[in-house]
């Protein structure tokens, strides 16, 4: 259903995905401690070969108080 005022093409490119990942579901992640919840951290990775000034790669994590966990 389209918003009021709204195109048809604006209402198609809402539906779209964008571009970038989403955060993982961090239900049942976190061993019981509450609040889990997902949160982008730096990996760590070795920087081999070309260095992009404002690449910085990240990956998402179920984080629950100082710990850490995998989603």
């Amino acid at each position: 259903m389209e918003g009021e005022g709204e195109t048809s093409a604006e209402a198609y490119y809402k539906g779209q995905s964008k571009i970038g990942s989403r955060p993982p579901s961090c239900e049942n992640k976190c061993y019981g401690c509450t609040p889990c919840e997902a949160i982008q951290v730096p990996t760590t990775t070795n920087h081999l070969g070309v260095q992009y000034a404002n690449y910085e790669p990240e990956g998402w994590k179920c984080k629950c108080g100082p710990s850490f966990y995998s989603p």
